[in-house]
């Protein structure tokens, strides 16, 4: 049986999922370059197993209760645990002039409360938004590890933030 969750190995959702297999052994994890992609394609895993965490938010703003409430007839909740996120931070490089922030639409909101003159730019996984940011970014909210040390970024905040995943 596949477990599947967003990708790439970097990710949260994958750090999550090897962890959850440490105790489910017999699941084999596949990654996905977006949670859209996965709702969209339910019926293809259908038998499957589904990992997302409880914060997630689709670019469209739907929340994870409203996927859940959205998807009933395909998806039973079977199981949730708790697996911290990454060190994420809020990073601004000030030698750019735009205003543009690169987030995971669940950080969003976030961002909106700390930058509010940010240009929001919404990205699949916090990975992506890293990369965003380093091509042509000014802001970004990331895991902490996924910028490169010799920058001269300015990090605004720190948070270690645990998560409720859902299966």
């Amino acid at each position: 049986m596949k477990l599947h969750t967003l990708g790439p190995a970097e990710t949260d959702s994958a750090a999550a999922a090897a962890q959850y297999c440490q105790t489910h052994p017999a699941l084999q994890v596949a990654y996905h370059p977006s949670f859209e992609e996965l709702y969209a394609h339910l019926t293809k895993y259908r038998g499957d197993q589904l990992l997302v965490p409880a914060a997630y938010q689709s670019p469209a703003g739907l929340s994870w209760g409203q996927l859940h409430y959205r998807y009933l007839a395909a998806l039973t909740l079977v199981d949730g645990f708790l697996y911290e996120l990454a060190p994420l931070v809020l990073a601004e490089l000030p030698t750019r002039a735009n205003q543009r922030a690169y987030v995971h639409p669940a950080n969003a909101d976030l961002l909106r409360q700390l930058i509010p003159t940010a240009e929001i730019c919404l990205c699949p996984s916090k990975i992506t938004a890293a990369d965003q940011f380093l091509a042509d970014g000014r802001y970004v909210i990331t895991s902490q590890a996924a910028l490169p040390a010799h920058l001269p970024l300015r990090i605004h905040q720190r948070w270690t933030v645990p998560m409720l995943w859902s299966v």
